[in-house]
């Protein structure tokens, strides 16, 4: 059997750089087209060995065709394909779980916006594949013509929709509190389940937004940015809801506002969500990122549990939950919370799922809570510092650890560089994409983390023009 004519095995036009630290994306077409995404399925088959892969995609225009070449380049090498196709991250993880498949595969740009797209693979078990792996699939993607099996494989149309949600609704509490909530999907694909999963609820639910639609002309797709919020913070005080709720991209992603429009931070709703859970079972772990506020740990050990800290991204969380026994929940502060019951998926529904139930089952109100964890945290959304290359990331990394170590600061180099006083502390670490330092900071009252940012921010500066950048 020759290969597919209308994908060719292999073009010097192929771009190693969409091959990220855990994933593949870039802009579509020049970056990543048709011919890639055939090579990318011959290319995983060879990575695996996996006889079944599950595939599903997002909205974007552009998902659609990439995953016909993709599935044809899968085929080629034998594979049996079970696409199950538009859906979410979190719902495509659940299936490859669910339905035993052996590997799977998402077509998905996650929060970028729609000129990008990318895959997002997963083992067995939905089992994230590590940088070697990435690396190891790229070698095989830039190498010569994969010759196709002796025995074409076949795709299966398989819809997971209805069992999906009817396995998100299984964790609601029965009774929860009357809440009115805007619900912003961003015209992406977390309004397909919507209705759904809270529509027959006590809830007062107003919809931002739902309709998927691959232009996403609402806002952008990443919730971490403030002008991306702004239509559901204007949404949130029209309506006089208690608060708002909105995803991400691909729905793996969970964000929070409370009735004024302003953020909850993701520390916060960590700290709620993960003493709920804590205090509800024999499971006493939580698994945090380096980067999160000090506000988890006190929460979890007033809850009889216990913290775990690991490295920023959601898979090595779930890598650590998954070698640690008895952790139940992980979560990030980009907004990925990882449940270990639901197969550690970092399901941005199901998190609006458990913060719901952790909030009916206290007696005090969102905004009580709220008011004695913001006078206790001062915590900055994250700023990046922009630089010319990566290499020279190190070098300011080992210029402010000498200042603070002076200082008397406590240093890890878990992940970047960070640094604990008794009254606040900082994390400074290279972005694994692009060329960039991030800085999250944290400090007891809002004067000190006023006067440490100032003071750290310039000193990057004063390390970066030394360094001629």
């Amino acid at each position: 059997m020759k290969s597919n004519p209308l994908f060719p095995a292999h073009s010097e036009d192929f771009k190693p750089e969409i091959f990220k630290s855990y994933d593949i994306r870039g802009k579509y077409p020049e970056e990543l087209d048709e011919r890639a995404a055939f090579k990318i399925g011959q290319s995983f088959f060879l990575l695996t060995k996996a006889k079944t892969v599950l595939v599903g995609g997002d909205n974007r225009f552009s998902s659609e065709n990439l995953k016909r070449p993709l599935v044809t380049g899968l085929i080629d090498q034998g594979v049996r394909v079970i696409d199950i196709g538009l859906c979410s991250t979190p719902e495509f993880y659940w299936a490859v779980c669910c339905l035993k498949a052996e590997a799977g595969i998402m077509i998905t740009a996650s929060h970028l916006s729609k000129e990008y797209n990318g895959f997002k693979a997963v083992l067995g078990d939905g089992i994230v594949l590590t940088n070697k792996q990435i690396l190891d699939w790229q070698k095989l993607f830039l190498g010569g013509e994969i010759p196709p099996a002796k025995k074409e494989g076949k795709v299966i149309k398989q819809y997971t929709r209805d069992l999906y949600t009817a396995e998100l609704k299984k964790h609601l509490l029965p009774k929860l509190k009357q809440f009115k909530i805007v619900m912003d999907s961003g015209n992406a694909v977390s309004g397909l389940y919507l209705n759904s999963v809270f529509g027959n609820k006590s809830l007062k639910v107003i919809p931002l937004f739902w309709e998927p639609d691959g232009n996403f002309p609402s806002h952008g797709l990443n919730p971490k940015i403030k002008e991306n919020r702004e239509n559901l913070a204007m949404a949130i005080r029209e309506e006089g809801a208690d608060m708002g709720f909105m995803w991400d991209g691909d729905g793996d992603r969970f964000y929070v506002l409370d009735d004024k429009g302003e953020v909850i931070d993701p520390s916060f709703v960590s700290a709620i969500i993960g003493r709920y859970l804590v205090s509800r079972s024999g499971q006493k772990k939580v698994v945090i990122s380096i980067t999160t506020s000090r506000v988890v740990k006190d929460e979890i050990k007033e809850a009889k549990g216990e913290v775990i800290v690991t490295k920023v991204w959601h898979a090595e969380i779930k890598k650590a939950m998954r070698e640690t026994k008895g952790a139940i929940f992980g979560s990030e502060t980009s907004g990925h919370y990882i449940f270990k019951d639901f197969y550690y998926i970092d399901d941005g529904i199901l998190a609006a799922i458990y913060f719901l139930n952790a909030l009916s089952a206290d007696e005090r109100s969102l905004e009580w809570i709220l008011k004695g964890l913001r006078e206790k945290y001062f915590i900055i959304e994250e700023i990046n510092f922009s630089l010319p290359n990566q290499e020279i990331s190190g070098e300011i990394l080992v210029e402010i650890k000498n200042h603070y170590q002076e200082m008397g600061g406590e240093v890890s180099k878990l992940d970047g560089l960070s640094v604990e006083f008794p009254d606040w502390h900082f994390n400074l670490r290279p972005s694994k994409s692009e060329p960039l330092l991030r800085l999250n900071l944290e400090a007891n009252s809002e004067r000190l983390m006023e006067e440490k940012l100032k003071e750290i921010v310039e000193l990057i500066k004063k390390v970066a023009s030394e360094w001629n950048v």
